[in-house]
């Protein structure tokens, strides 16, 4: 009788392009390691997508770079029905991904009563809040101040503030996520191997003594512990995609009232997270620059984002009009003063 493992186990490389490319993705990128899609696990339209979900083919895995972290096959349905609003049906998915992925015969023995029983466990009513880990599994790395850091603008400071560790065994910088409460949630590493941050990309979740400290993303809002209080003070956030962008933030705010969603999306269980620690009056979107002169694809995916959650809050977003970043620059890689002249021109949705 064919298992959940077994399906798993099963998927070979043809059948995931194939599954995917139904399933809507405009178009994917083999290499030697893994297959590259579009985000179609949290992008209903493809189009709007980035090339930033990689399907591991030595362990069967998803990995979302910009929003929903690991996930399994049947994961990456889960999140790909909930985001076009279907309902997620646990047993006709592990069917189906059997039926296109494994050898028919062995689909005769199926055991729908097991499956559906097994299903249970895979429905949220309610989110549940992230797992949360002691302080002390850091200890295994060291304090060092990496200089490719220090020439993009974070400060030793701002570093010790943000709890920044050095992996000597695997040249990365340590990147420890915390809760609004200040509970460790998850370990990031950014690569400084030119090489593995090629192939695997330049962040990835630490592994210590085999298990991986990896955490959904889209359940947290990074330096919201920190900086929670300093947004409700002011009633403005700052709302960027990575972790940098909060640490360069450190020397151009004073208060720091920035924020990372640590991808290229915000959601609403971010946006409820933001409102109910510190009630903003506005949220100021300042992701990185997608777009060329001429396109506006990324202009109106800004937009719509504000234009969804106007009801909760005032957006805006800043949108380089006059070609003072890079394509990929963040609002803040360019020093402050650009920082500065692209907020001033914020664009406010109402």
């Amino acid at each position: 009788m064919i298992n959940f493992k077994d399906i798993i186990d099963n998927l070979d490389t043809q059948s995931i392009i194939d599954l995917m490319m139904h399933l809507g993705a405009t178009q994917y990128i083999e290499k030697p390691n893994c297959i590259i899609f579009n985000t179609i696990c949290h992008n209903a339209d493809a189009n709007n997508a980035s090339m930033k979900l990689y399907y591991y083919t030595n362990n069967k895995q998803f990995y979302c770079y910009t929003h929903c972290g690991a996930q399994n096959i049947f994961k990456f349905l889960q999140n790909y029905y909930e985001a076009r609003g279907f309902i997620y049906d646990w047993y006709e998915d592990v069917y189906c991904v059997a039926e296109r992925c494994s050898k028919k015969e062995n689909l005769l023995d199926f055991n729908k009563l097991t499956y559906k029983k097994n299903s249970e466990k895979y429905k949220i009513n309610n989110v549940e809040p992230l797992p949360t880990y002691n302080d002390n599994i850091l200890n295994v790395f060291v304090k060092e101040y990496p200089i490719e850091w220090l020439n993009d603008g974070i400060t030793k400071e701002t570093m010790d503030k943000y709890n920044i560790l050095y992996s000597i065994i695997e040249n990365k910088i340590i990147i420890p996520h915390y809760n609004s409460n200040n509970e460790l949630v998850g370990i990031r590493g950014r690569a400084l191997n030119e090489d593995e941050a090629i192939l695997y990309g330049k962040y990835m979740p630490v592994k210590i003594q085999d298990k991986w400290y990896s955490h959904k993303l889209s359940l947290n809002l990074y330096g919201l512990n920190i900086n929670k209080e300093h947004i409700k003070q002011t009633g403005i956030c700052y709302l960027g995609e990575s972790e940098k962008f909060v640490m360069q933030c450190e020397s151009f705010l004073q208060p720091n009232c920035a924020v990372a969603v640590c991808g290229s999306n915000f959601n609403k269980y971010q946006l409820k997270l933001l409102i109910k620690e510190c009630r903003p009056k506005e949220i100021v979107i300042c992701f990185d620059k997608e777009e060329l002169p001429g396109e506006d694809k990324y202009f109106k995916k800004l937009m719509n984002i504000c234009k969804k959650y106007s009801v909760y809050c005032n957006f805006s977003f800043i949108y380089d009009m006059e070609n003072l970043l890079d394509l990929k620059d963040s609002p803040t890689d360019k020093g402050e003063d650009i920082f500065r002249k692209l907020l001033k021109k914020r664009i406010k949705v109402k």
